[in-house]
């Protein structure tokens, strides 16, 4: 109940509440600790000057009774010797019997604390509750000759019970003038150093999903200035993820447009008249085909990379080998290969194992060997070179072609770029962003390692132990 009572203050609250209840802990502590230390003091205090009272019957009564040699006349002198005002004082043989003592300030209803029933304990210093209040007791044994005697002194401990009382009655009313003015500090406190979180807070409620404004530059060296700057990291994050989504959408629209038109053109022409041969049927019908493949290519892509942009495309690893793999998609690509009168070579060790999704590897493998057949020349070669080194696996995709331009080589991964204008609509353009996806996602990358006007080589690294994003 109260921790939701606090919940539903405001932060300032929260924090000037949390404040006080540590406050109060810690004063409680300390009052406590305040007064058991000065109980503790005052107790000292009286041990001290019971001992040094008790210190000086012994010297006196030694001397009485080496004057007198009669232990109760000189336990009667002793005892009109050291009259001391709010003091008793008790003199008894070894066997408890009382010799002479100040029995008015002993007495506890009408047995007198002087007798035996203390004589007997043996000495110490302890507290007694009597008719006239506290007393403060120390009972020691002196021996003079060959007798043994017990002297006792006591001194009222209500001196010391009364300071407790009163410092107890200053923290009952200092602990609360000190908790409210620390809570009104604490509140004022918290008000100022929240004021720029609530600033930011405003500033941030006027900022506009595509506008270019943020918290502004922050020179703070605190938390405040971190959080500000984490924030502007987070809005200038998301203009470019939304920048990359419209663009993404921008150019799926234009790649998508082409295939439609296409198809739609296709079919308008081929209704346009009534009757048609079937050769022109089986043209258009082709033409729709192939379109449509492509549109097929494309929306897979699409989708895929969607998938992968929101985390929703679980791996499914498994064991494999990484050099059957490859050869795998060598012979699913070079039917293509020979139509283009290109050969493709494979060069590495056998037996590579690996951990990873199957499927993907092999996408990510048949794109790169689509885009380097597509862009060899004809008479050329692409080489595959799988090359392990104990904590990685290299895959080298190196083709025959005229080189990827020095402005172009930053462009090649993103999403729809096709450098080949001749080419465009062969493929979708999204081949190396996605085979990239695919390298990450098993905690490897694909760089293009090397380009040149005889070709260019892609390389994959992937990690012996992947750690894999999901």
């Amino acid at each position: 109940m109260i921790r939701r009572l606090i919940d539903g203050l405001s932060l300032r609250a929260r924090l000037t509440v949390w404040y006080s209840l540590v406050l109060v802990s810690v004063l409680s502590a300390f009052a406590v600790t305040v007064v058991w230390q000065q109980s503790r003091i005052g107790m000292r205090r009286v041990d001290r000057e019971l001992d040094a009272l008790g210190a000086t019957l012994d010297n006196v009564f030694r001397d009485e009774i080496s004057e007198i040699h009669d232990p109760g006349a000189a336990a009667l002198e002793a005892r009109a010797t050291m009259a001391v005002p709010g003091r008793a004082l008790a003199i008894g043989d070894a066997n408890g019997h009382l010799l002479a003592s100040t029995g008015s300030l002993l007495e506890q209803g009408s047995e007198p604390l002087g007798g035996g029933r203390l004589l007997e304990r043996g000495g110490g210093t302890w507290t007694e509750q009597t008719s006239k209040g506290a007393w403060r007791i120390r009972l020691r044994r002196a021996a003079v000759g060959d007798q043994q005697f017990e002297l006792l002194v006591a001194a009222p401990f209500d001196e010391v019970l009364r300071e407790r009382r009163e410092a107890i009655e200053a923290m009952w009313i200092g602990i609360p003038i000190v908790l409210l003015l620390a809570s009104v500090g604490g509140l004022w406190l918290a008000t100022i150093g929240l004021r720029p979180i609530a600033r930011m807070a405003r500033r941030a409620t006027d900022v506009s999903p595509g506008g270019m404004e943020d918290l502004g530059e922050s020179d703070r060296r605190d938390e405040l200035g971190q959080l500000a700057r984490a924030f502007n990291g987070l809005l200038a994050r998301l203009r470019q993820t939304l920048h990359t989504q419209r663009q993404f959408m921008a150019d799926a629209s234009h790649e998508l447009r082409t295939p439609v038109s296409v198809i739609q053109s296709a079919a308008d022409v081929t209704l346009a008249r009534d009757k048609r041969s079937v050769d022109e049927y089986r043209e258009a019908v082709s033409i729709i085909g192939t379109e449509a493949k492509r549109l097929g290519r494309l929306v897979d892509d699409m989708l895929v990379l969607a998938r992968a942009d929101a985390g929703g495309y679980p791996l499914r690893c498994e064991r494999l080998y990484l050099n059957e793999l490859i050869a795998e998609c060598r012979r699913t690509v070079e039917v293509l290969a020979r139509e283009r009168g290109v050969s493709i070579r494979t060069l590495g060790v056998d037996d590579v194992p690996f951990t990873g999704d199957e499927n993907l590897l092999r996408r990510m493998l048949l794109n790169l060997l689509q885009n380097a057949v597509a862009y060899t020349r004809p008479g050329g070669a692409v080489t595959v070179d799988l090359s392990p080194n104990g904590r990685s696996v290299y895959i080298r995709v190196k083709d025959e072609g005229d080189g990827i331009p020095e402005s172009d080589r930053v462009r090649i991964f993103d999403r729809f770029v096709q450098i080949d204008a001749a080419r465009r609509g062969a493929g979708t353009g999204l081949g190396l962003p996605i085979a990239r996806w695919i390298a990450e996602a098993h905690g490897g990358r694909l760089d293009l390692e090397d380009t040149r006007a005889t070709g260019s080589t892609f390389v994959v690294e992937l990690p012996v132990s992947p750690q894999l994003k999901r």
